[in-house]
């Protein structure tokens, strides 16, 4: 809307037209007046938007709400100055009446200002509307230009401008949001890349900012001109505090991917033995407490009768701990219970069966019921009876390694081996070793691992967002081996923008070309990270996909 009615303002300024038409800039005025009436209406909702999130999550807004706020003192600053030393001097030095007389006027009617009732010194901003119509010297420039050239106003306005647009990049790139120069207007003397601005006359000729703005330019359009910057300025506020606001919501509990998950140390139990497992939140903010209650015997939480067992979580989790007396398939329902951050809570079920069985000789795998190519694949290994000093094995298909732990082995699996046996004997009281039984292993290669930016796998994303995260992650997702993973060793980053634009990348991290590349990215335009290839601890190269990206 600023954008349109400038457009319009500009047009008129390039006719030489009677005081007749000079009445058009009173329209456009009013239009860029209320368009900024209704910009701060919506900034300070956005203000108290920021300071409830602020309130209620502290811990984690504080850092963003402190600079939020110093860009609203700013903000304040160069409004006021330009609304009570800009455009309320220019008016009486035009118009060569007193403030008493501009603000005081008898007639309602004639009067210069329409919004003199609204007008509070103790508000943060004071926001002067003329009515360009009751203004006698509309068509009149030596005043004005007297005003804002030869008294110097134009260049310290312009000087005032350039220090809040260095002071809004400053602040937002100091919250953690790079290349922040690129998202802001206001520009004056050189583009976004450092580059002169040139700006010229009807004949060619040269200008400064100043000239080309204030130069030999009646009132009217004059205040039109102001409102506009006015405008501008508002619009850098409101993106400048939506951008810390994103930053909040990167590490904020606001999303609805959560789910419930159970982690349980063996689905296979020798009856007496304790079962065990983790529940917690995939993905969660481990400083969110949370409760658990669930029910034994049954795999719904919503038809179980009574009252449930109830348990606290601590760092994000919780240990779920109950004997095993009775042999067969058993099962339980819960829910897990968070508070969310606007106060209401958020409910995930879960369940899960395991299976108690008699003692017997036992060989299981601690994360699963499967070995992997490159890993040292834990088991555990007992026998009724024996204690692990009178238990020993030996591998079909592999080597292994005693671990740290009483009956802890680490085996690892000989290359194009499918399957793998482990033999299991034990040392009697007569010292004679008794053939215990033997447990068959399937063997499969390690999963590729899910490439990401962030938490982001494709779709429509804001291209700051993309590079305040900057680097491509390879995560096992699902996988049990926690301490295994790939590390990104090189991708492609394509896009086309007239023609076809290729980058390669090495390492996770963006290079500066794919930085520049995303940065110029505009609004619909799509970004392939293709051939995303990743290494996994014994220098294993696979190529494990893309991500398909289109800038917002």
């Amino acid at each position: 809307m600023i954008g349109m009615m400038y457009l319009v303002l500009t047009a008129l300024l390039a006719l030489n037209v009677s005081a007749d038409i000079l009445d058009a800039f009173a329209i456009v005025n009013d239009g860029l007046e209320k368009t900024n009436a209704s910009v701060e209406s919506k900034i300070e909702d956005y203000y108290n938007i920021f300071e409830q999130q602020y309130i209620r999550e502290p811990e984690k807004a504080k850092v963003y709400w402190d600079k939020a706020n110093e860009i609203r003192v700013k903000t304040d600053e160069i409004i006021n100055y330009i609304e009570k030393e800009i455009k309320v001097p220019l008016v009486l030095e035009t118009e060569s009446i007193t403030e008493q007389e501009l603000i005081s006027s008898k007639d309602t009617k004639k009067s210069l200002i329409r919004n003199v009732e609204k007008i509070n010194p103790e508000n943060r901003r004071v926001f002067y509307e003329f009515d360009l119509n009751n203004i006698g010297a509309k068509d009149k420039y030596d005043a004005a230009t007297n005003f804002m050239i030869n008294k110097g106003n134009a260049t310290i306005l312009k000087n005032k401008i350039q220090e809040y647009r260095e002071f809004i990049v400053n602040t937002v790139e100091e919250a953690g949001l790079a290349n922040y120069n690129k998202y802001v207007g206001l520009l004056t003397d050189y583009d976004f890349d450092g580059k002169k601005i040139i700006y010229t006359d009807n004949d060619g000729q040269e200008l400064s900012w100043e000239n080309k703005n204030f130069d030999h330019i009646i009132l009217t359009a004059e205040i039109a001109i102001l409102n506009k910057i006015v405008g501008e300025i508002q619009t850098t506020e409101y993106d400048a505090i939506t951008a810390l606001i994103k930053q909040i919501g990167s590490s904020d509990f606001k999303f609805e991917s959560v789910q419930a998950r159970v982690i349980q140390k063996s689905d296979f139990i020798i009856k007496g033995q304790n079962y065990e497992a983790e529940i917690f939140i995939a993905a969660a903010d481990t400083s969110k407490a949370f409760d658990v209650k669930y029910y034994m015997g049954t795999d719904d939480y919503n038809k179980a009768k009574g009252e449930p067992v109830k348990l606290n979580s601590s760092a994000g989790k919780v240990m779920l701990r109950f004997p095993t007396n009775a042999v067969g398939v058993q099962k339980y329902a819960g829910r897990i219970e968070i508070p969310r951050p606007d106060g209401t809570t958020a409910y995930y079920d879960f369940n899960e069966t395991f299976q108690v069985v008699a003692p017997s000789v036992t060989v299981a795998p601690i994360n699963m019921m499967v070995m992997y190519e490159e890993l040292q694949n834990p088991i555990s290994v007992s026998a009724p009876g024996f204690t692990s000093d009178e238990v020993s094995i030996t591998v079909e298909g592999g080597k292994y390694t005693k671990g740290a732990n009483n009956g802890e082995y680490f085996v690892e699996v000989n290359k194009g081996t499918k399957l793998v046996k482990v033999h299991v004997s034990a040392r009697d009281d007569n010292g004679k070793m008794v053939d215990m039984g033997c447990q068959e292993f399937r063997v499969k290669m390690v999963p590729d691992p899910v490439v990401k930016i962030g938490d982001i796998t494709g779709g429509k994303v804001d291209k700051e967002v993309l590079l305040s995260i900057g680097r491509v992650m390879a995560v096992m997702k699902d996988f049990d081996f926690k301490d295994f993973n790939y590390t990104v060793d090189s991708y492609t980053v394509s896009t086309y923008r007239g023609t076809f634009i290729d980058k390669q990348n090495k390492g996770p991290k963006f290079s500066d070309e794919v930085i520049a590349l995303i940065s110029n990215a505009q609004t619909g335009q799509r970004i392939q990270f293709q051939d995303i290839c990743v290494k996994s601890p014994k220098g294993e190269i696979r190529n494990v996909g893309s991500i398909n990206i289109q800038i917002k």
